[in-house]
């Protein structure tokens, strides 16, 4: 029996855990799960507009020895169009989401402590050159008890959007990010 590997999203400052997996993760003016249409990021008028950062995360059950070399990428190339940025960081603990400050840039991760962590381009990360989602919270992660218990495992994948005054006015495009770890 294989292992249940789920993609969360945390939101809230209590950290409330939203199944992601094969789902879509919506960049907004709001630090929430849902997928719709309000708060959404507006075309700035000048400098730039950030959304909420996306706090991403792996949690795992089932009946497997164990899960390590758990890592995160893109298809290399950003599709969402022009004026459109997506950054990331990788952070050990959970902080609730906010906005960066658009006086920086690249962003700085607004949640992620003191100092404050820049962040990079996410289209950086490729299947050659992923992210280590197990460099903080290091693996190897083994069940909890037998077939039961859910544990989240690794570390946080953390994203912001950027919207530029580029930015052609309507809905982005989609783009798509894959986790990958090693199971035994």
């Amino acid at each position: 029996m294989a292992a249940t590997v789920r993609v969360t999203e945390w939101n809230g400052s209590g950290g409330t855990k939203t199944d992601k997996t094969s789902g879509t993760v919506r960049f907004k003016n709001a630090d929430n799960a849902t997928v719709d249409l309000n708060d959404p990021l507006i075309k700035p008028t000048s400098d730039t507009e950030y959304s909420y950062e996306k706090w991403l995360r792996l949690d795992a059950a089932g009946e497997y020895t164990q899960i390590d070399n758990l890592r995160a990428y893109m298809d290399g190339a950003n599709g969402f169009g022009t004026g459109i940025k997506l950054w990331y960081a990788i952070i050990g603990a959970f902080t609730a989401p906010a906005k960066p400050s658009v006086s920086v840039d690249p962003p700085q991760s607004a949640a992620a402590g003191s100092p404050l962590e820049d962040m990079a381009d996410a289209f950086d990360l490729t299947s050659g050159s992923p992210g280590d989602m197990d460099a903080i919270n290091t693996g190897p992660f083994t069940p909890l008890s037998p077939n039961a218990d859910v544990q989240n495992i690794g570390d946080w994948l953390v994203l912001v959007m950027e919207a530029e005054t580029t930015v052609s006015a309507g809905v982005t495009p989609t783009e798509t990010l894959t986790f990958a770890w090693d199971e035994i």
